[in-house]
């Protein structure tokens, strides 16, 4: 299997993680081999990487100039895409598959990419707000806003509010409950601001925010994000032209049948062993779940 059977494979059985994942490695190749294309006619790095700038990725970060940001209303979602650092990508997307694993094994792959999206949105809202009511909490010298660590601390932090007693194991640490890495990410974001290191660390606090409070709001039954996701799949045309096939059935009277019986019995057994490998993350952490577990949990959360 050559790699572009491979990337395709693993486009389609990875889950949205995967996706997430791939979309953020395409982007950031596509940028870097971009900017080895105008190398030759711009003479050294630091030129080609300004040219690089005007005339690519500012049309595709976003910033906190209102003026500006209408023109190109777009960066809201792009800029969550964008990296252009090697060390940058590379913690982003550890910090996804990390935490969205354990967010799509148990909450299920829709639900992600609405935690992602809108997580993304209002770590962008709060970097916009901080940046025009303080402008001088970077000194002035940040305006723009690129990379996807808002939406992915959105993710982990909405995985440990759900399940904040979920232990994980890291590496040279041992058992912790999963809480306290986010807690501990979080609370570095919020030394982190006014530092003047050149970091949003403000739109990381936006991202975390939302998912807290998006988990919050699931344990009493408002579902944010995968209503934000459905909502868009009802926008999206190929979606609308999916659900316009309609079928008409005979409303049911009468007894339930066997069929119904047998079914509601097997739904009930499948909740059952959910709760169980649910209570068994909570005592020993995901990772003391065998392969056959995590494959009903990821089947299950998906509806399947």
């Amino acid at each position: 299997m050559g790699l572009q059977d491979d990337l395709r494979m693993q486009w389609r059985t990875g889950g949205m993680v995967v996706r997430l994942i791939l979309i953020n490695a395409g982007v950031f190749l596509a940028l870097l081999l971009l900017r080895l294309l105008l190398l030759p006619s711009a003479g050294d790095l630091h030129t080609a990487k300004a040219l690089l700038d005007h005339y690519v990725i500012q049309w595709i970060r976003s910033t906190s100039d209102l003026g500006m940001l209408v023109t190109r209303p777009w960066t809201v979602v792009t800029y969550m895409f964008v990296q252009t650092d090697i060390g940058h990508i590379f913690w982003n997307m550890l910090m996804l598959w990390f935490g969205g694993r354990l967010f799509q094994d148990l909450l299920g792959s829709k639900r992600l990419l609405g935690n992602y999206l809108l997580g993304g949105l209002a770590g962008f809202v709060l970097f916009a707000i901080s940046q025009n009511v303080m402008p001088g909490l970077h000194g002035g010298s940040l305006s723009g806003i690129q990379g996807a660590s808002a939406a992915v601390l959105s993710v982990l932090v909405g995985i440990a509010a759900y399940r904040p007693d979920m232990v994980v194991n890291l590496i040279l640490i041992g058992p912790v409950k999963l809480m306290y890495v986010a807690a501990v990410i979080v609370l570095l974001d919020l030394v982190g601001i006014g530092s003047g290191d050149g970091v949003a660390h403000e739109a990381h606090i936006g991202g975390a925010l939302y998912g807290f409070f998006a988990a919050q709001q699931l344990k009493r039954g408002n579902d944010w994000s995968l209503g934000f996701v459905n909502f868009l799949g009802r926008l999206w045309p190929f979606g609308k032209a999916r659900a316009s096939k309609l079928r008409v059935e005979k409303a049911f009277v009468g007894k339930p049948s066997r069929n119904d019986v047998d079914y509601n019995a097997t739904k009930r057994a499948k909740q059952a062993r959910v709760d169980t490998i649910l209570d068994k993350i909570s005592r020993s952490g995901y990772d003391s779940l065998s392969k056959e577990e995590k494959d009903f949990l990821f089947k299950a959360s998906d509806g399947k």
